[in-house]
């Protein structure tokens, strides 16, 4: 199986298409990364019917030697200051400028995809799981599973009072200097308190996707075979 770059409603995603049409399973990348990153994960994770796709951030982002991406802006003081002091930032209050921007270009990406596959699992890390996680409680997605690696509750006021009852599977590392692991158990709140269902996966470590999620995944996606 060949990866190809597809443009699709004006993203850009890196796919691996197999034979069978009927899974689409989409992965957003963190902050400063970009389509590439979260890639190499398919192989470990395929099944016969999954069809992936990793988009490229809607924000340009130089990084100096290669061009990350984002799916919108942050408060680089802010995050400083929390990994200086270790202090959790808040962000269940916070609305970024280009949130609303981009989770519209991100569910007209996703309908296109509905189009031609009939169950779409939808994960994120970092920014990616914070979009994840409103796209999935969209009415006119019909998104069918969820991953949650390092997200955060963030725009709380912007989610729908509830949700259709998907499954989802979250985690979390416990020392994450990025992201707080107070902000994953107000997102695992949230999403349960919305309908859906699964829970927090939190394991000893960082902002990363240890050996331990990269199982978890595997073992939730394979419901969707």
């Amino acid at each position: 199986m060949k990866p190809t770059l597809q443009n699709i409603s004006g993203i850009d995603a890196l796919s691996v298409l197999s034979t069978d049409p009927s899974v689409a399973v989409i992965f957003l990348h963190g902050y400063g990364a970009n389509m590439q990153d979260l890639f190499p994960l398919w192989e470990m994770w395929h099944r016969p019917n999954f069809n992936w796709y990793f988009p490229n951030g809607v924000e340009p982002l130089p990084m100096g030697y290669y061009e990350g991406r984002a799916w919108f802006s942050i408060d680089m003081a802010k995050l400083e200051l929390a990994m200086r002091t270790g202090k959790s930032r808040e962000m269940s209050g916070e609305i970024p400028v280009e949130f609303a921007s981009t989770l519209k270009r991100l569910e007209t990406f996703i309908l296109e995809l509905q189009k031609k596959h009939s169950k779409i699992i939808l994960g994120g890390f970092s920014q990616g799981a914070m979009c994840a996680s409103h796209l999935a409680t969209m009415s006119s997605l019909k998104i069918d599973g969820l991953v949650l690696l390092s997200g955060n509750l963030i725009a709380e006021k912007l989610l729908p009072p509830v949700a259709r009852g998907i499954p989802f599977y979250q985690s979390h590392g416990i020392q994450d200097p990025v992201l707080s692991i107070a902000g994953a158990r107000d997102l695992e709140a949230k999403m349960k308190m919305l309908n859906l269902q699964g829970k927090l996966h939190e394991f000893n470590g960082g902002h990363e996707i240890p050996q331990s999620v990269i199982s978890g995944v595997k073992n939730f996606l394979l419901q969707f075979e």
